[in-house]
């Protein structure tokens, strides 16, 4: 029972997320993309997605500090910990309705939402923290 429940909602999802996804239609050209067989890859192309790149670089000089550098990842670090704490909370909705029947399973759940929500809340706090002491202190921590 349980294998073809996670087949169906398997296959529901797939179906929903097939006419979410935009599909390239190149009626005319190729739509503004560079040709395949043109392009080439070399390390400026590289160096322009690089987000540790100092030189020729408009961070150059908020990298060449170790609180710079931590500016510059908690950049990354914050929006990736939100995603991350939705999947949790998402996850534990999916865990408490699959357990439903299951105690054990139901308090997993639960359990996991409340800390997902609390890691939420932390996160929240921090990122305030730090929007406070930049303007307490005038510095550029974000």
């Amino acid at each position: 029972m349980k294998k073809s429940l996670l087949f169906l909602s398997t296959a529901f999802l797939v179906g929903v997320f097939s006419f979410i996804t935009p599909t390239i239609i190149n009626a005319q050209g190729n739509g503004g993309l560079p040709d395949a067989d043109t392009f080439e890859v070399t390390s400026d192309v590289l160096n322009t997605f690089d987000p540790l790149q100092t030189e020729n670089s408009p961070h150059a000089a908020e990298l060449s500090t170790p609180g710079g550098i931590i500016s510059r990842a908690l950049s990354f670090v914050f929006p990736i910990a939100g995603l991350a704490l939705f999947v949790m909370i998402v996850a534990g909705g999916l865990q408490i309705l699959a357990g439903a029947s299951n105690g054990k399973s139901l308090d997993a759940g639960k359990q996991r939402v409340t800390m997902a929500i609390l890691g939420f809340i932390l996160l929240f706090a921090s990122y305030w923290i730090a929007q406070i002491l930049e303007a307490i202190f005038g510095l550029k921590i974000l």
